[in-house]
């Protein structure tokens, strides 16, 4: 089976890149490759001008929402991100103000106490996409970041992103399903269809 056959796309430094298409078209796998968590088999993978393998570090920083949400269940919003923030090496007096704009920017804020096992999967996603955005990462990668968020929580997401693009030129490439948030919130779209097999 061929997968991602004859893909090819380029985003320009501080662009919005959306891939856009079905479950089954492969842009997981693609997000996939683009983390390192399989590897391609041909092709060329080139970030800031410098090709990519698994075994070549790198100068840029990445910011990851995967498809799944990888949380803790019995630790709160907050707390999350506290957490991150450390990892991330954010400078400390900086880490309250960052977390008090994510929570107010992504409508955490109620939320910021609770526990992910008491979140919706809507709610889940932002924080995944918080996280992600923590440290504001050269290129920051979203894997179908809106699944189960209500349409308001969508269009406030986007808001959130094209505003970050402002601040820094920060590159973002996203899935989604969804063609009226690709039209809302992408610099350039990508359409997939299917997987070749």
């Amino acid at each position: 089976m061929k997968a991602l056959y004859d893909l090819s796309f380029a985003v320009e430094k501080g662009q919005i890149f959306c891939l856009l298409g079905p479950n089954g078209a492969g842009k997981t796998t693609t997000f996939n490759i683009l983390t390192h968590k399989i590897s391609f088999t041909s092709g060329k993978l080139k970030i800031n001008n410098q090709e990519i393998s698994d075994s070549v570090g790198s100068e840029y920083t990445t910011g990851i929402c995967y498809q799944s949400n990888t949380l803790w269940q019995p630790i709160t919003v907050k707390r999350h991100l506290l957490i991150y923030s450390y990892i991330k090496g954010i400078k400390k007096k900086n880490i309250n103000p960052t977390i008090d704009y994510l929570l107010e920017m992504l409508g955490l804020e109620e939320h910021a106490e609770k526990k992910v096992s008491q979140l919706s999967e809507g709610t889940k996603r932002k924080l995944c996409v918080a996280i992600a955005v923590l440290g504001v990462p050269d290129l920051l990668l979203l894997d179908e970041p809106t699944t189960g968020v209500d349409p308001i929580g969508r269009s406030h997401m986007w808001s959130f992103l094209k505003a970050i693009t402002k601040q820094k030129p920060i590159t973002i490439v996203l899935s989604t399903h969804y063609m009226e948030d690709a039209e809302l919130v992408a610099d350039k779209l990508g359409k997939r269809l299917s997987l070749t097999l």
